[in-house]
């Protein structure tokens, strides 16, 4: 079927869960950068990016093809090592394929915002993809933040994707007035079908730029959710959909990262 999952965090997958996916009709996923605490030391996020840069061969044994993102996640954003840290993803940004994932969780935060802004600055420098996290709480000042500061760079467009979003009219405005990507994430508290089916029946304009997927990684989360979401729209008739938003738009927007 040749799906993507365009936001994982496969460091944190077994063997058998990627195995499931090979053979499930996957034929890429985006493993992002992300771990669960602060670094105490900007080695210790060197350490996992170049276990994130292994996974392109523990994917390709299984004949999965790995995109890997390079990144500080918000969480990650520690203060008072804060230039060490952006030191080191600057380092490994050219061997990864996107930048990601970034954001902001918290608006007010000075350190989250100045990381994201450097980041996407060298994204557009780089002319780097962008997978974009944003909050469960407070996710519509988050949005706001990422927007402007997305605005300010200058980089927007298709080469960005705003993730963990429903279809409500503020995010909507949002994605529709910087034309990026909406990532709908597929997991309790996040997103569902049922916010997939509102773009397909009420926002038909956003079909196109609509991206599935997991989050599948340290917390709960269904591992084949594109998978079993693309098999609940086609039973529903969404079949031209389906395929749009489980594979084929995550395809044009990594496109710029290496083709197919």
């Amino acid at each position: 079927m040749g799906l993507v999952d365009p936001h994982t965090h496969t460091v944190f997958l077994s063997w058998a869960d990627l195995r499931m996916l090979s053979e499930s009709g996957y034929e890429a996923l985006i493993t992002l950068s992300y771990i669960p605490v602060q670094p105490s030391s900007p080695s210790s996020l060197e350490d996992h990016f170049k276990h994130l840069l292994m996974e392109r061969d523990r994917l390709k044994s299984l004949g999965l093809r790995a995109f890997v993102g390079i990144g500080l996640h918000p969480r990650c954003v520690t203060p008072n090592i804060l230039n060490e840290e952006l030191k080191v993803v600057r380092k490994y940004l050219r061997e990864a394929d996107v930048v990601g994932e970034v954001g902001i969780e918290d608006p007010a935060s000075d350190a989250e915002v100045t990381a994201f802004r450097k980041q996407i600055e060298w994204a557009k420098e780089l002319g780097m993809p962008v997978i974009v996290h944003t909050p469960r709480r407070g996710k519509e000042a988050a949005v706001k933040a990422v927007a402007s500061v997305l605005r300010d760079a200058g980089y927007v467009g298709d080469h960005v994707v705003i993730d963990h979003l429903t279809p409500e009219p503020a995010f909507v405005e949002v994605v529709n007035s910087l034309n990026t990507y909406m990532g709908v994430t597929i997991q309790p508290g996040k997103g569902s079908v049922a916010d997939v089916i509102d773009v397909i029946e009420s926002h038909t304009d956003l079909v196109d730029r609509v991206l599935i997927n997991s989050d599948a990684g340290r917390d709960p989360s269904d591992v084949l959710a594109v998978v079993n979401t693309y098999e609940d729209l086609i039973e529903r008739g969404y079949v031209k959909q389906a395929y749009r938003v489980a594979s084929l738009n995550a395809k044009e927007f990594i496109k710029s990262a290496a083709s197919y």
